[in-house]
């Protein structure tokens, strides 16, 4: 079995079509996103439905984590600040896309709220959209795991390895967590899975950069692009 875990997407389904084409899952494997399924590119209302094809293939070997625009979505309120930084990172271009399919956006909320949780724990692994400060996962406030960039930033996670998105990079990165030093990742090269920090694989899919899946096997992984 593989877990195949896929950065951000950012409403580029034709990406992710062909990522799933390229990496081939079968029905054993488990599928992770990182979330942040919509905004910024064309295409969120056929991402949701890719997504929502993936649920129904996978079951409980499906997992969808809660980015910040999920969080943007799903949120019962949000301040001025909130609204404003939503609008400058694509929330237009969901709007559109579910439009010009006679639905809207907010549709999409109670399938994405049953679906998606805060974190996930695997063996060997465990995935965040965003950030870790402390161990266990657990223990992180909302903030930290949804819209933290201290990963990226500030380096100074070394738990046990996890993978996230939110921080578009030109490339994946591991962090040691030792504020100083990181290492970027090549694809199509199976490599041993570190024990500690995190790999981020977000790599600016809707900014023009690629989409990115980490896939292991075992003790192993491998990237894939698109």
């Amino acid at each position: 079995m593989r877990t195949i875990i896929i950065g951000d997407i950012h409403g580029c389904n034709k990406e992710l079509c062909a990522l799933l084409d390229k990496v081939k899952p079968e029905k054993e494997d488990q599928v992770i996103l990182l979330g942040d399924l919509f905004d910024r590119g064309p295409e969120s209302w056929e991402v949701f439905h890719t997504v929502k094809s993936l649920q129904r293939t996978y079951g409980d070997q499906f997992v969808l984590l809660r980015g910040n625009h999920e969080d943007y979505l799903l949120r019962e309120k949000l301040t001025l600040k909130e609204r404003m930084i939503w609008d400058k990172v694509g929330k237009g271009a969901t709007v559109a896309s579910f439009k010009a399919h006679g639905e809207k956006m907010e549709e999409a909320a109670p399938w994405i709220r049953e679906h998606c949780r805060m974190y996930y724990k695997g063996e060997g692994f465990q995935c965040v959209h965003a950030g870790l400060l402390i161990d266990p996962i657990e223990a992180n406030d909302t903030e930290t795991l949804i819209h933290d960039h201290g990963i990226a930033m500030r380096n100074c996670y070394k738990g046990p390895l996890t993978i996230v998105g939110h921080i578009a990079l030109e490339n994946p990165t591991w962090f040691a967590g030792d504020e100083a030093t990181t290492e970027v990742l090549p694809y199509n090269e199976e490599r041993p899975l570190p024990e500690k920090g995190t790999i981020c694989i977000d790599t600016g899919c809707g900014k023009g950069g690629k989409l990115t899946a980490l896939v292991k096997i075992q003790n192993k992984y491998n990237l894939i692009c698109m």
